[in-house]
């Protein structure tokens, strides 16, 4: 089996150098026949639209008739065209907000206290909960990815290119052949492609005071991910018979609408639910004013793989994220804060198709906001944030074109890798009904198109301090 040479081969080229863990649980690009399998894990969905086989023929567990002479076709270009995308998923999940580990009741002058405002609530202040308090909280945040850097991912084109053949001409010299290839290595599969992506997360926080100034935290996100693609796909031959790339009619192919032999509609999904990357922070006040209204605090937050990064759970490695807060404590209260998190490899930034699996550092992530929350009522506080993250060197992907045999013009996908600057406002409610219980809402917008662009997010929560 030949090798193919794709225009888009670098989609999955690992951001720095990768290294071989583990079997792949989708391996087209190596396995054909009987031995491709269909992966029911989320991080194969787009990689096997076309089957477990990959956009080759059916003898091989695609979707195309076999053809004379070769057998594998457009394999790798349809595989790795849509490699930042993986990787988009799951960095950003990886770096969702989660609402804040202390909420509403702080120490200070020496006591536990009711706060002048209940706090913000995806953002944080320098305030600690005070020795031997204890905070917990659960709450449910909704997301539905629609656009990546961009590129609208409810309707994008990508071509896929045929395999070279360098060996054809020599060996059959009937073949039609232009600059030692055959004519057909320049037929093209152009598609028009959706993928539908959507969250559903419960996250448990408990944090406790060890004294006065010092408190932890623990926050372990139940996650349910749910992923979709079509493709509708178009093949443009240019080689008369018998060498002609066709569909086959596979009736017994839920997941394939033939349309004609050179026209198709294939559909992948799937859907994960359980644990996301369970998170652990510690938190401390370094400084706060004789009248206890201005503070600094530092801390550090370490997340752990327990995601599972296969069926997007998870980020599939280690994060290691030092911080800085500031606060003042006021009827309204200015916060701000930032933080810098050191990334592992993992599989989403490596190459999920290759045999086996290879990884890459996800990108590290510069993280800062900056608010005010204000007491309205006794029992009511605002809140409202600007977030921002900044992906250092992180794969991304743009529209572009793609010229054909015949110098026609083909919507297309290309990737580059830059800084992905990420703006969010948050904008959120906190309700005191009883004592110490606070019921939260809040809405998370992203303001501008880098990375992975989610539509508003709505959040709400229950926490209570004892």
């Amino acid at each position: 089996m030949s090798r193919l040479t794709a225009p888009f081969i670098c989609l999955l080229l690992p951001l720095s150098a990768a290294a071989a863990f583990a079997a792949s649980p989708c391996p087209t690009q190596e396995i054909l026949g009987s031995a491709a399998k269909r992966s029911s894990d989320l991080v194969c969905i787009v990689p096997q639209v076309y089957g477990p086989g990959g956009l080759v023929g059916v003898d091989n567990g695609g979707p195309l008739t076999a053809t004379k002479f070769h057998e594998v076709h457009f394999q790798a270009s349809s595989i790795n065209s849509f490699g930042p995308i993986n990787a988009e998923i799951g960095v950003q999940l990886s770096q969702v907000p989660l609402a804040s580990p202390v909420s509403g009741f702080i120490f200070a002058n020496g006591v536990m206290q009711e706060a002048t405002s209940f706090g913000p609530v995806l953002a944080d202040r320098a305030e600690t909960l005070g020795k031997r308090r204890v905070f917990v909280g659960a709450s449910y945040e909704y997301f539905e990815f629609d656009k990546a850097d961009g590129v609208n991912l409810k309707s994008f084109g990508a071509v896929f290119t045929h395999e070279l053949e360098p060996t054809i001409c020599a060996t059959i010299p009937s073949t039609p052949c232009k600059n030692g290839e055959p004519i057909y290595t320049n037929d093209i599969v152009a598609t028009q492609n959706r993928i539908d992506i959507k969250v559903h997360q419960v996250t448990m926080v408990a944090t406790y005071g060890l004294s006065d100034r010092l408190d932890v935290s623990v926050a372990l996100p139940i996650v349910d991910v749910r992923v979709g693609m079509t493709s509708n796909a178009t093949i443009y031959n240019f080689e008369p018979p018998p060498v002609n790339h066709t569909f086959a009619p596979i009736t017994d192919n839920p997941r394939e609408t033939y349309i004609s032999p050179f026209n198709a509609i294939l559909t992948n999904s799937d859907s994960a639910l359980g644990i996301g990357d369970l998170r652990l922070r510690g938190k401390y006040v370094a400084w706060r004013d004789a009248k206890e209204k201005s503070a600094v605090a530092v801390g550090v937050d370490l997340r752990l793989p327990t995601g599972d990064a296969y069926k997007f759970l998870g980020s599939g490695t280690w994060g290691l994220r030092p911080f800085v807060i500031y606060s003042y404590s006021a009827r309204i209260s200015p916060h701000a804060n930032a933080g810098f998190e050191g990334n592992g490899n993992s599989v989403l930034a490596g190459n999920v198709t290759s045999e086996p699996v290879t990884k890459a550092q996800l990108p590290n992530v510069f993280s800062y906001s900056a608010g005010a929350d204000a007491s309205v009522r006794r029992w009511l506080g605002l809140s409202a944030d600007y977030i921002g993250t900044s992906l250092l060197n992180a794969s991304r992907v743009e529209n572009s074109s793609f010229t054909d045999y015949v110098g026609n013009p083909h919507l297309n996908l290309s990737t580059f890798v830059s800084t992905v600057n990420q703006a969010n406002i948050s904008a959120g409610a906190k309700v005191r009904p009883i004592a110490r219980l606070l019921i939260t809402g809040n809405v998370l917008f992203r303001v501008n198109d880098a990375g992975l662009h989610f539509k508003p997010s709505p959040l709400i929560g229950v926490s209570y301090t004892f």
